[in-house]
């Protein structure tokens, strides 16, 4: 605490000091201004009469602007025979020396009832952040929050501003909403779903107890629930059941048809899972359904997943809602192909090309897709995702398989950027025992092999295969 005084009076001596040192300043002489001004004066004199001759000027205007310039010069000769004491009094020491005294007593009088120096300090970036929203949007709010108050058993104005709240990022608000939702809806599977998604937002991404009971009793309600199984494979992982995760999100791939839009967050998550415990997530993921009916453009951008098309300005849904499906799905891609035709214009753009695989890949037109991603890995050869992305879709359907050259590329890529990839360390160790380059398959399968645990299910035959080099 002495310590905080301490510094507390530093800072006051420093902001001080500037105006102290003001006060303390003597005063220009004002002998020493007078003079200048006179000599300012004469120099106008002198250009008067300069354009008297020119002509710019009549004999009245001239004898005016003379006149003038004598009544100024008249005037700074009177205030230069002022004594010194009159004129400009000397520095104000006292008054200096007061506010030298006053101010850290009076800053110490407010400070002392409404100062907390033990309070700890919130960094800025762990600070809750909310997002801006518009004045006329808190104005609704306010009014719904009001309308609420007074008839509390409004399930349609509770759902609307608990989503109203999760889009301005004040979760625990809507955690709030939603509760009031399932207490007037109790047997619906969804509004638990979204009250535990918000209680886990709330959480930090942390997927809580009650947030598991919520998403299990949906998924009990109903088994295609994808996103409360996604969230209960997040929950494993969270417990530190890497394989548990794997097993609900392997699941949940192969229950979802190809153009799901959540598909690419699950696949993600799979590729980092099983990395983490030297799995090939290549082998792992199973093929998801075909793909179903393409659904709603609102659905199709839900939770910020990619989907099929760009996103939709508000206008453009309203627009779309009252078209028929086959309208829909023309309208998507036709933006689809409007950001294909973009890129052609701006081949450097290397997240244009990474929406647009994406997309391509929610269509199911796959051949594209990969085009797309070697337009990524061409305008920014050092992302990583790309190179991932593009070595899933031309991978080899069995692990045992020599891969294309393209798909051998990609991971020779891959291992450059991240040395202890598994997957690169896989597949261009079998390329290497398949050339008959068995000191480079040593070394990466060793390396591999070295990041496998113990109880790995892959150790055996990959030790095998080192074994039976040559």
């Amino acid at each position: 605490m002495i310590g905080f005084w301490l510094v507390a009076a530093a800072l006051t001596a420093l902001a001080l000091l500037p105006l102290l040192r003001s006060l303390l300043r003597p005063a220009p002489p004002l002998e020493g201004a007078a003079a200048f001004a006179r000599g300012v004066y004469a120099a106008q004199v002198a250009e008067i009469d300069r354009d008297l001759k020119r002509g710019l000027l009549s004999e009245d205007q001239a004898r005016a602007a003379r006149a003038e310039v004598g009544r100024r010069l008249l005037s700074v000769a009177d205030e230069a025979m002022v004594p010194p004491a009159a004129a400009a009094p000397k520095p104000a020491q006292r008054t200096a020396l007061v506010l030298t005294l006053l101010l850290p007593v009076v800053a110490l009088g407010v400070y002392l009832p409404l100062g907390q120096p033990n309070l700890p300090a919130v960094p800025f970036a762990t600070r809750p952040k909310e997002a801006l929203a518009p004045p006329q949007v808190l104005d609704a709010v306010a009014k719904l929050e009001a309308t609420l108050q007074q008839n509390p058993d409004d399930v349609g104005g509770w759902s609307l501003l608990a989503q109203t709240y999760g889009a301005m990022a004040r979760p625990a608000d809507a955690v709030n909403a939603w509760r009031q939702v399932l207490r007037l809806t109790p047997e619906d599977a969804s509004v638990k779903g979204a009250l535990a998604e918000a209680l886990a937002v709330a959480a930090d991404g942390v997927v809580g107890e009650e947030a598991v009971r919520l998403f299990t009793e949906a998924v009990a309600a109903d088994a295609m629930d994808a996103r409360a199984r996604y969230y209960l494979g997040l929950a494993r992982l969270q417990a530190g059941d890497i394989r548990g995760a794997l097993d609900r999100w392997t699941a949940l791939v192969a229950d979802s048809p190809a153009d799901a839009p959540w598909l690419p967050t699950v696949r993600e998550r799979i590729h980092d899972a099983a990395t983490q415990v030297g799995l090939d997530p290549f082998a792992i993921t199973p093929s998801p359904k075909p793909a179903s009916a393409p659904p709603p453009p609102a659905m199709g951008q839900a939770r910020g997943q990619p989907g099929a098309a760009p996103a939709l300005s508000p206008e453009q849904m309203q627009a779309m809602a009252a078209m028929s499906q086959e309208d829909q799905q023309a309208t998507i891609n036709s933006m689809v192909d409007g950001l294909q035709a973009k890129l052609k214009d701006n081949p450097g753009d290397a997240d244009g090309w990474m929406r647009l695989a994406r997309a391509r890949e929610v269509q199911g037109n796959m051949d594209a897709a990969r085009d797309a991603l070697r337009g990524a890995v061409k305008a920014d050869p050092k992302r990583l995702q790309a190179w991932l992305d593009l070595s899933r879709l031309t991978a080899p359907d069995d692990a045992q398989t020599q891969g294309s050259a393209e798909f051998l590329d990609a991971m020779a890529k891959v291992l450059e950027l991240a040395p202890d990839n598994p997957q690169a360390l896989y597949y261009l160790g079998q390329q290497a025992a398949n050339e008959g380059k068995a000191g480079r398959a040593r070394e990466l399968w060793g390396r591999l092999l070295k990041q496998l645990p113990a109880d790995a299910p892959q150790r055996p035959e990959l030790q095998r295969r080192m074994d039976s080099l040559k």
